[in-house]
């Protein structure tokens, strides 16, 4: 009897030299760096508490950019939005072929269509409003799925303002650019609210659209 419960034990032994140890839990990935490096006066929040890259209204001393792991666009396909009835007035009208004539002079050509439709709230226009309208532009348009490369510019109407969470293009920023996740992909974009001084106005616009290339979702060169 004392034999079977020596053997019995060195059994239970032998198994449990031989079992597998179990695997150290690894630990979580990091998430990407979302803007938490960019120069100060350079992001603010969206409506949904997200950080947004802007060209800010106030000067702000350029940073050293730098990789942070995320997507880049190589080379977007640029397609530029008109928003607002403004644009219908035949003095204004004009803005819309030499802004897209300067674009395409650095490097920016793409397609271009008027959205007459004013907001929802008189002479303002929400980044959330922005987002509802290319959801429904994106998932009803004939071009079949979405381009992954594709990027919105969406130039003002005069008159209406821009708003992103507590921010607003009257004093906080000139121009900017986000990205949100549609059932057709994810939808890049960039709002640029109207000036008078073309020269500007142009310029805004294309340093927005080159951080929207550059930096998509606010993780990749900043």
């Amino acid at each position: 009897m004392k034999r079977e419960l020596i053997l019995a034990a060195l059994a239970l032994g032998s198994t449990a030299a031989v079992r597998p140890a179990a695997a150290a839990p690894q630990e979580p990935a990091r998430p990407l760096a979302v803007l938490e490096a960019a120069p100060k006066g350079t992001v603010v929040f969206d409506d949904d508490g997200g950080r947004v890259q802007i060209v800010p209204r106030r000067e702000v001393p350029d940073g050293e950019v730098t990789y942070h792991g995320g997507p880049v666009i190589a080379r977007g396909n640029v397609r530029t939005v008109f928003l607002g009835s403004g644009w219908g007035d035949d003095m204004i009208r004009r803005r819309e072929s030499q802004a897209m004539e300067a674009l395409a002079a650095r490097g920016h050509a793409g397609q271009a269509r008027e959205d007459g439709v004013d907001p929802a709230r008189p002479k303002s226009i929400s980044d959330l409003e922005i987002q509802r309208r290319l959801d429904s532009a994106v998932g009803k348009g004939p071009a079949g799925p979405l381009d992954a490369s594709a990027v919105y510019v969406i130039f003002l109407a005069p008159g209406v303002q821009s708003t992103l969470g507590a921010s607003s293009s009257e004093r906080d920023f000139a121009a900017y650019h986000n990205h949100f996740h549609a059932a057709a992909g994810v939808v890049r974009y960039v709002v640029v609210p109207y000036e008078d001084d073309f020269a500007r106005w142009v310029a805004n616009a294309e340093r927005s659209l080159v951080q929207a290339l550059r930096n998509p979702e606010g993780n990749g060169w900043y």
